[in-house]
């Protein structure tokens, strides 16, 4: 009898250590590879974030954030850059991504864009389409929004430029 209630009692200690470890959450980037997608200027991240476990999150919403350069031109339609100095600007620039949690983790990519609202205005005209020519992403930050007790947390990610582009902006 004293035999198998400290068989029981040996068994359950193990059975409680388990269940704890099984709902232990520790969110932890598995892979984070910055570019810059040359046919969109888009400063680009695919990740896969794990250790999400019985968190209860369905979903999680990436914010990456930048202080951003861009240099444009206005092009006419033979494809030719119109007179005039390329127009450069800085601005501050940030964009929410969001996606599905499975099996514990995530994957995917989150991006920032170039928008009208961040583009210098180099004063294109008639029929003439506005180009980038030129990014720049500096002070880039990743945070993946989750509470304290899950996050990964907010991460700087290298800074990037790319030159030589010819991207149209609609």
């Amino acid at each position: 009898m004293r035999r198998l209630r400290m068989l029981a009692i040996c068994l359950l200690a193990v059975a409680s250590f388990m269940a704890t470890t099984a709902w232990a959450q520790n969110g932890h980037y598995i892979k984070l590879s910055p570019s810059i997608d040359t046919n969109t200027a888009c400063y680009d991240v695919a990740l896969k974030e794990a250790g999400l476990g019985n968190s209860g999150i369905a979903s999680v919403s990436y914010e990456l954030s930048a202080t951003v350069s861009y240099t444009d031109v206005c092009v006419n339609k033979g494809g030719n850059d119109v007179q005039g100095q390329p127009k450069s600007g800085t601005t501050q620039a940030s964009s929410i991504t969001t996606l599905t949690v499975r099996n514990g983790q995530t994957n995917g990519i989150v991006s920032l864009c170039p928008t009208i609202q961040t583009l210098p205005d180099p004063g294109c005209t008639g029929n003439q389409a506005l180009e980038i020519i030129a990014a720049s992403y500096s002070g880039v930050k990743l945070d993946d929004q989750l509470p304290a007790d899950v996050t990964a947390g907010v991460l700087s990610l290298t800074s990037l430029s790319a030159s030589g582009l010819r991207v149209i902006v609609k």
